[in-house]
C-alpha cells in the first residue's frame, strides 16, 4: 500500500472515530438532558408553557387551507417542555439556564467539538469559536421533538435514536440531498398523486408539509399570507444535492434557492400554463433534505425555503376565499406530462425564453404587458436576424403551422396574430381610436380580451413547436410549409 492509500485510510478510521465520539456524546447530552426535563415538569404545580408559534389549520369555503398560529392565549396548543429548563429573560429563552441547571454531559460534547474537525460546522462564518448555542440547540430542540413524538414517559433508546438521527446527520454531512416542492396556489386536481418523469411528479400535500411550510418567513415578498397557504399540492423534483461545510450555510443555502432551483419550477408551470391554460402560480419554493437535517420543530418535517410572488394579483383580492379557482382533471395532467416532457427535452434558450414569457403573460397584473409579453414570445419563436416585416412574418409562419397541424384554420390563425400585432402597434406607439365622452374604463379591463387572445396563440405555437422541434429554425417553416420545398432526408 503507497503512502498515499495509507494516509487516506488513517483519514478515515480517524473520521469513523470522531463520528463515533460525536454520536455517543450526543446520546449521553440528550439523556442527561431529557431526565433534567422529565424531573422539572414532574415538580407539583410547575407551569408548562405552550409552543405560542405552533401551526394549526383550517379550511375556507374554496376548498383550500387557512394556517394560524396557536398564540399566546391558546391552551390548546403543544406543550413547550424544554422551557421549563430556560429563564425568563430574552437572552435565557435562547440558552439554558446555568445557573440552576448544570449539563457536564452537554459541556463535553461542546468541549469535543472545539477541539475536533467536526466542530468546523458548528461555527458561524465570522467566528472561529464553536458555537455553544448551536450545540445546545442540537440537544433540546431533539429532545423537545422527542417529547411531542413519543410522549413525557420513561427514555427508549430506540425513539431517541430516532429523535436524533437525522440531526445528527445534519451535523456530519458535508452534502445534503434534497427534494423540491412547490405548492401550487390555488388549482384544484382531480388527482393525489401523478408521475411526470422519473425523478418529478404532482402529489397532495402532507399534513405535516403543510403544517411545517406555514412557519415559513414571508417578509419583504410581497405575497399575501391566505395565498401563500392555499395549495393542497404540490409539484415535487427529487435528485438534487448541495454541498455545504457548516449548520450556518445550510440554512443559508436552503433559505435561499438557487436560480437553476427557480428555472425548474418555472418550466413546470409554463408546462402546466400552457397545456391547461389554468391561471395559476407559486409563492413558495420549499427545500427539504432527506438525509440530514440541522434544525427540527416539535414533531413537524423540517422545511427550509423562500416566499415569491409568482402568481396573478387577482389572487390577492380575496381569491383564495371563494370559489372560481381553475381545476386541472386526470386527462388534462396527461397534457401536462406530455407538454413538461417535451420542455425538457428542449435545450434551445429561445424556447425557455419563449416559456419564460408566457409565464410572465399569464400571471402579469397589466394586460398591456401580457400582450407585449406574448408577442415578444412569438418574434422569439418565428422571427428570424432580418427585422424587416417582422409582423407578416410571425403571421405567415403561424398560419403555416396551424395548416401543417390541421387542427385550426390557417387563415384563422393568421388573423388571430394579425390583430395582436395591431394590438401590439396600439399600445407601442399611443395609438388610439375616436374618443368616448370621459367614459370611465378601470384599468384592469383595458386589453384583457386581446391578452387572452394572445396567450392563447403563444400556447398554441408553443405546443406545436415542441412536438415538431424541427420547425424551431423559422426557415425550415418557410421551406417546407410555405414553398412547398421537401425536407432533406
Amino acid at each position: 500500500m503507497d503512502d498515499k492509500k495509507i494516509k487516506q485510510s488513517e483519514a478515515q478510521e480517524n473520521f469513523s472515530k470522531s463520528v463515533g465520539t460525536f454520536i455517543e456524546l450526543s446520546f449521553n447530552a440528550f439523556d442527561e438532558f431529557h431526565a433534567a426535563v422529565l424531573e422539572k415538569i414532574e415538580i407539583p404545580a410547575q407551569y408548562i408553557p405552550n409552543h405560542h408559534d405552533y401551526p394549526y389549520c383550517s379550511m375556507s369555503d374554496s376548498g383550500f387551507p387557512l394556517f394560524f398560529e396557536t398564540g399566546f392565549y391558546d391552551k390548546n396548543g403543544p406543550k413547550y417542555y424544554t422551557q421549563t429548563l430556560r429563564g425568563t429573560g430574552i437572552i435565557s429563552m435562547l440558552m439554558l439556564d446555568r445557573d440552576n441547571n448544570k449539563f457536564p454531559e452537554c459541556d463535553k460534547l461542546y468541549e469535543f467539538l472545539q477541539g475536533d474537525a467536526l466542530g468546523q460546522g458548528f461555527k458561524s462564518d465570522h467566528d472561529d469559536e464553536v458555537s455553544r448555542y448551536e450545540v445546545e440547540a442540537l440537544i433540546s430542540s431533539t429532545v423537545e421533538s422527542y417529547f411531542q413524538r413519543f410522549g413525557t414517559g420513561p427514555l427508549d433508546e430506540e425513539k431517541r435514536r430516532d429523535a436524533m438521527k437525522k440531526m445528527l446527520w445534519g451535523s456530519i454531512l458535508g452534502s445534503f440531498q434534497l427534494r423540491i416542492v412547490i405548492p401550487i396556489t390555488l388549482t384544484h386536481f382531480d388527482v393525489d398523486h401523478y408521475r411526470l418523469t422519473e425523478s418529478s411528479y404532482i402529489a397532495r400535500i402532507p399534513k405535516g408539509i403543510q403544517l411545517s411550510r406555514a412557519r415559513m418567513d414571508m417578509r419583504g415578498s410581497g405575497a399575501v399570507k391566505n395565498v401563500v397557504g392555499a395549495a393542497t399540492h404540490a409539484f415535487i423534483s427529487t435528485d438534487w444535492s448541495i454541498e455545504v461545510n457548516s449548520r450556518h450555510k445550510v440554512r443559508q443555502s436552503l433559505n435561499n434557492p438557487a436560480k437553476n432551483v427557480l428555472d425548474e419550477a418555472d418550466l413546470f408551470f409554463a408546462a402546466l400554463r400552457g397545456a391547461t391554460g389554468a391561471k395559476t402560480g407559486y409563492a413558495q419554493v420549499i427545500m427539504m433534505p432527506t438525509d440530514g437535517v440541522v434544525d427540527v420543530f416539535c414533531d413537524l418535517p423540517t422545511t427550509y425555503g423562500a416566499t415569491y410572488r409568482r402568481y396573478p394579483a387577482e389572487f390577492d383580492e380575496y381569491g383564495w376565499a371563494y370559489g372560481g379557482q381553475s381545476r386541472v382533471t386526470a386527462e388534462q395532467m396527461a397534457d401536462v406530462k406530455r407538454l413538461y416532457t417535451l420542455i425538457l427535452a428542449r435545450p434551445e434558450e429561445r424556447v425557455r425564453i419563449a416559456l419564460m414569457r408566457l409565464n410572465t403573460c399569464m400571471s402579469r397584473d397589466d394586460a398591456v404587458d401580457a400582450v407585449l409579453d406574448a408577442t415578444i414570445a412569438l418574434e422569439v419563436l418565428l422571427g428570424d436576424k432580418e427585422n424587416m416585416a417582422i409582423a407578416y412574418k410571425i403571421r405567415m409562419r403561424a398560419g403555416a403551422l396551424a395548416a401543417f397541424r390541421g387542427d385550426r384554420l390557417s387563415t384563422e390563425v393568421a388573423a388571430a396574430v394579425n390583430k395582436i400585432y395591431a394590438t401590439r402597434s396600439k399600445i407601442v406607439h399611443g395609438l388610439t381610436t375616436s374618443k368616448s365622452k370621459k367614459r370611465v374604463v378601470p384599468e384592469e379591463d383595458r386589453y384583457v380580451i386581446e391578452r387572452d387572445a394572445a396567450v392563447d396563440i403563444l400556447r398554441y405555437i408553443i405546443e406545436i413547436l415542441l412536438e415538431n422541434p424541427r420547425f424551431l429554425e423559422p426557415g425550415k417553416i418557410d421551406q417546407e410549409l410555405l414553398l412547398g420545398v421537401a425536407p432533406l432526408p
